[in-house]
């Protein structure tokens, strides 16, 4: 079901015209008949408002199965501070789906893991589009998901979320996920002037690498949340 039509079952099921929802949202009757009609593409802004006054999760657009988008200026995990839009999103959900490996039992930050070897007994299905325009992704491999916890990254990063990482390359300044002998950590990484880790919760002390048996297994480039059905 492509989000044209979830937008207008889900407004039937809460018995609203589209003036009520558009009046209540605050999106534009003529845009509210465009998006239950395909006509145009939806912004994450107004599927948000729409979805408010709906009192439906996002994850109902976006196809997760037991986990919550988090949708928020901070979702790239970087200082750009812009609205993406879900373009092609209808298409994208039912022709561009990925299966994304999530790694259940693997956790980082607190507690040990070995994240390399574990085996991914369940994936995500997401699509390329939705990845690409609400987390910045241009390239879909080495993705995987697995569970942060603790509180030393907050608040860009709430306790006991699960992690969306991409292994490969870490620029300064970016949240990696860095095993350290057989624990896992999330943090984020500075080069210079010497290598550490460091939390954005400032309650927690940097974490220098020299000298560590340490391996860098790629960036966190998003989050979601917990969420129960």
């Amino acid at each position: 079901m492509n989000i044209s039509q979830k937008i207008k079952n889900a407004r039937e099921a809460k018995n609203l015209t589209q003036l009520e929802l558009a009046k209540s949202s605050g999106v534009s009757l003529d845009s509210i008949k465009r998006y239950e009609t395909k006509e145009s593409n939806i912004t994450i802004h107004n599927l948000i408002k729409i979805a408010k006054v709906l009192d439906i999760d996002l994850n109902y657009f976006a196809n997760v199965p037991k986990l919550s988008l988090s949708l928020s200026s901070k979702m790239s995990l970087s200082q750009d501070k812009y609205v993406p839009k879900l373009e092609n999103q209808q298409e994208a959900l039912s022709d561009d789906m990925i299966n994304i490996p999530f790694f259940e039992n693997v956790r980082a930050s607190a507690g040990s893991g070995a994240y390399n070897d574990e085996e991914s007994t369940q994936a995500l299905g997401l699509s390329k589009s939705f990845l690409r325009e609400c987390f910045g992704l241009y390239s879909f491999i080495n993705l995987s998901v697995i569970l942060g916890q603790g509180d030393s990254m907050t608040p860009t990063l709430p306790e006991n979320c699960y992690l969306l990482i991409q292994q490969g390359e870490v620029a300064e300044g970016e949240i990696c996920v860095t095993r350290i002998e057989d624990e896992l950590y999330v943090k984020r990484l500075q080069k210079r002037p010497k290598l550490k880790l460091l939390s954005d919760n400032k309650a927690y002390e940097p974490i220098n690498l020299e000298g560590e048996n340490f391996e860098i297994l790629g960036r966190v480039v998003g989050y979601f949340k917990k969420t129960t059905l």
